[in-house]
């Protein structure tokens, strides 16, 4: 008997384990079950995301940017020709008038040059005289005459020439303004590339900035800007005199310059300025916070909350604020737009909407 149930032993063993491992399975499979229907798409766990309801409101476009100031007229006067300079006549920081002198170079052979052709063309003038009236008798031929008339003509050109270079030795403002720092001393040798010192007329100034392209429709000449300069608290008026006919490739930008008054002359060229520019004013435009846009690849999209789904639509935005865009295309009054969760939700998703911001009233402005 004992060794009977010393056979039959292994066999009960295995049958045990066998059977404990067909419960645990059928045990694992019934719990894994109710498991996937807790989490069943549909149910309590759809996300919750905030909305934001799209409504009319007032909005005036005004682009902040930033600007340089330029001088109205701006040389910086250098020789024509080269030589050692015999005299500087004006005084650094003052006002000088149109064809003052201010450098004069050296240029005394030049004036003996110009004497000796003067003397030349009085005995040429003279000849000139006899051969015509040699010629009115009959006298000599037309080719002789001819001859003395060119001589004469050709010793005026070289007078004038000389004239010229003459000239090139002097240095006259070419407009009124401010002359700036002596850059060189009188009896220094200078070329046409060294600075003497510079000539701004800065009774008004330019004020030079840039705007975006898609602005360029919004823009005008005549049309009146607001600028600050660093250092001032005092806002100024400018007019847009000037735009760009092209678009920067790099920036995307176009350059453009306006015109302000400077009576006082307290606005320097190359001071910064902060440019503030109107565009239009519209009464019933609709604006979305930015965390609002999805970047996509040819633009920008929203999520819409409809009927307890989220969806997708394209967009077109317009000015930028601080805090929300202007959509010029893609939603209409009454829209609510999802403002968290972007991350998770999807096209047709079901969300739970536990929020929705309603706009406040208020007067915004463009970036």
């Amino acid at each position: 008997m004992n060794h009977v149930i010393k056979r039959l032993l292994p066999a009960a063993v295995v049958l045990i384990v066998f059977g404990l491992l067909i419960w645990n399975r059928v045990h694992t499979g019934s719990s894994t079950e109710g498991d996937g229907e807790v989490q069943r798409p549909g149910g309590s766990s759809a996300l919750s995301v905030e909305g934001y309801l799209v409504v009319p409101e007032s909005f005036r476009e005004t682009i902040y940017t930033t600007g340089n100031v330029l001088a109205d007229e701006e040389i910086y006067i250098r020789p024509e020709a080269s030589g050692r300079i015999t005299g500087i006549y004006f005084e650094e920081d003052s006002e000088v008038r149109t064809g003052d002198l201010l450098v004069k170079l050296n240029d005394a052979e030049l004036q003996q040059e110009l004497r000796r052709i003067s003397y030349q063309i009085n005995l040429a003038r003279i000849r000139e005289q006899r051969q015509k009236e040699l010629l009115s008798r009959n006298a000599i031929a037309q080719e002789d005459y001819d001859i003395a008339l060119n001589e004469r003509n050709t010793l005026k050109a070289q007078s004038d020439r000389v004239q010229a270079q003459i000239d090139k030795m002097e240095i006259r403002a070419p407009f009124d303004g401010i002359i700036g720092l002596q850059e060189v001393s009188a009896g220094s040798y200078v070329t046409p590339e060294v600075v003497i010192s510079s000539l701004q007329k800065i009774d008004r100034v330019k004020i030079e900035f840039s705007i975006p392209e898609r602005y360029r429709p919004a823009v005008q000449r005549d049309q009146t800007i607001r600028f600050q300069v660093e250092g001032s608290e005092v806002m100024k008026e400018g007019r847009i005199y000037a735009l760009q006919p092209r678009v920067d490739r790099e920036t995307r930008t176009l350059r453009m310059r306006a015109l302000a008054d400077n009576p006082d002359m307290t606005i320097l060229p190359g001071a910064f300025a902060r440019v503030e520019v109107d565009l239009s004013e519209i009464g019933d435009a609709l604006l979305i916070p930015s965390e609002a846009l999805v970047p996509e690849m040819t633009g920008y999209s929203v999520f819409v909350y409809e009927d307890g789904r989220v969806h997708a639509r394209d967009v077109r935005i317009g000015t930028r604020t601080d805090r929300k865009v202007l959509i010029s295309e893609g939603l209409a009054a009454q829209d609510t737009v999802i403002t968290s969760g972007l991350l998770q939700v999807r096209d047709g998703m079901p969300v739970n909407l536990t929020n929705i911001e309603k706009q406040i009233s208020e007067e915004v402005t463009a970036l």
